[in-house]
């Protein structure tokens, strides 16, 4: 797609990124609110690093620009300055997120970007040759592989008021806009959800009142995705506002999550200058982007996977009476496992589940090759449900659509999470609508709407697959299963949340 005249304009932004910073959004910041901001931002790191990463600043704004961008990009700026965590490239050039540029980075920072930032402008395909509908193709996929293969991805209050055309985006920084009833001069109660979690330790409360316009937000949001670390607090907060849509009480003001290799952390805080300026907000931030650079380890499956409440549990080891099988196919050995028996058969939960998480662990021996159905038929196993592969591949550096983690036949694996063989996994699977979401050893591997399956035998990417519905008319509900492909495999700790 790009021609010699890309390849060297990139050569010439990623050089001089840093002097366009100085002399464009330094400019634009007011010396008193540099004077604060320095005094504000943390003057160590969270985790200190052999060598600065590369963060790459993005500030498009194709929707509403946002007065606070230069004091966000001048923040994040001085604090890789001060703490030696990062360096920093701004920039509002798309060229930057093309492979060749932005896969030299270490972090994407999305600073109040609003609007259709991925969709090049009439003067940015100067830089291009193509369609604008294949640019925005590569640059999509560029973006996606760069999280999938271990890049950060941070956002700052209006990031979710971005790419509503793009579902995957809405799915990878965890939810899109829905309007914000408290403006820029509302005071709000914020509540630390969690107020023993490493990213919220710079918290002296377990709830603070803030000054800032709070957002509400729509699908894909949902708690079943993410870790949401900080929320409105509801009863601290004026409720009686125009344009409230949410009835759930639920309005998230930062979380994080995983995809892939990569690390994902969000806030909505930032619309005013002086969120830049708040040091404990500084400190707050400084923690979330050392998470995204994978130099912070937390805690990130998300809310409600770690919420024990609504759990039902199908194997703790003491009996198989919620499983139906061929009578001594399966058995409970001597260490308190699921173990197949040679030619055992398949087993299946006596309950049909529609919408769950579910939460298990596995071991597979050398070259084992098996599966965990769901929403399956049990008498139709093969074209009558959906299958995540139970393989031993955990060798295997470019995973397809057969290996472990992938939605057999259907989507690859974001990355390989599988552990060798002899080790135990911890596979979760959220299934909720068209949604199917799967983090395997911590990682999500599977993000997947399967509405987007609409053709008989074909993937959306346009290979083939085995199935001859449509996955999207695939019904809904059905059984929890483990395959038996004649070789040895062994489960634990099993356990199902049905969800509303």
């Amino acid at each position: 797609m790009y021609n010699a005249k890309h390849v060297a304009t990139i050569a010439m932004v990623t050089v001089f990124g840093l002097a366009a910073l100085a002399e464009g959004i330094l400019a634009q910041v007011p010396q008193d609110h540099q004077d604060r901001i320095r005094e504000a931002v943390p003057s160590e790191p969270r985790v200190a690093v052999d060598e600065p990463r590369k963060v790459l600043v993005w500030s498009r704004a194709v929707g509403f620009r946002h007065s606070s961008i230069p004091q966000g990009a001048f923040a994040m700026k001085v604090m890789g300055e001060q703490t030696g965590a990062w360096e920093t490239t701004e920039t509002d050039d798309i060229q930057m997120l093309t492979r060749e540029n932005l896969h030299q980075f270490d972090a994407l920072i999305l600073n109040n970007t609003t609007g259709d930032w991925i969709r090049p402008r009439d003067e940015d395909m100067q830089h291009f040759e193509g369609s604008k509908d294949e640019v925005e193709h590569e640059l999509r996929h560029s973006i996606l592989e760069f999280v999938a293969n271990g890049g950060g991805l941070v956002g700052y209050h209006s990031a979710g008021d971005s790419n509503y055309h793009w579902p995957e985006f809405g799915r990878l920084l965890g939810g899109y806009f829905d309007g914000h009833p408290w403006n820029a001069g509302d005071t709000v109660g914020i509540n630390v959800n969690e107020p023993n979690h490493l990213l919220c330790e710079c918290f002296d409360e377990t709830d603070f009142r803030i000054t800032d316009e709070i957002y509400q937000f729509r699908t894909p949001y949902s708690r079943n995705y993410l870790r949401v670390l900080l929320s409105l607090n509801t009863d601290n907060t004026d409720m009686n506002r125009g344009g409230l849509k949410r009835t759930d009480g639920d309005f998230a003001v930062a979380w994080v999550r995983t995809y892939g290799e990569g690390r994902v952390f969000y806030s909505s805080l930032g619309h005013r200058e002086d969120i830049f300026w708040n040091p404990t907000i500084m400190t707050y931030y400084r923690d979330g982007i050392q998470y995204a650079l994978g130099d912070l380890d937390v805690d990130d499956l998300p809310s409600n996977v770690v919420k024990d409440e609504g759990y039902e549990t199908l194997f703790d080891g003491s009996d198989l009476d919620r499983w139906t099988f061929r009578e001594g196919g399966w058995e409970i050995d001597s260490e308190g496992n699921m173990a197949l028996v040679e030619d055992g058969g398949y087993i299946w939960t006596k309950d049909a589940y529609e919408d769950f998480i579910l939460d298990v662990e596995f071991k597979v021996a050398e070259g084992t090759n098996s599966g965990i159905f769901f929403r399956t038929d049990p008498g139709n196993a093969v074209q009558g449900g959906f299958e995540v592969q139970v393989y031993d591949t955990a060798a295997n550096p470019n995973p397809g659509r057969h290996d472990a983690g992938s939605l057999y036949d259907a989507a690859a694996p974001l990355t390989n999470a599988m552990k060798p063989a002899g080790e135990w996994n911890r596979l979760i699977l959220i299934c909720q609508g068209p949604r199917i979401h799967g983090i395997l050893n911590g990682q999500v591997v599977l993000d997947l709407d399967i509405d987007t399956w609409d053709t008989a035998n074909r993937n959306p990417d346009g290979t083939e697959n085995k199935f001859d519905t449509a996955l999207k008319d695939l019904p809904r509900s059905g059984h929890i299963g483990f395959q038996d492909h004649g070789d040895a495999v062994w489960y634990r700790n099993v356990r199902v949340k049905p969800l509303d």
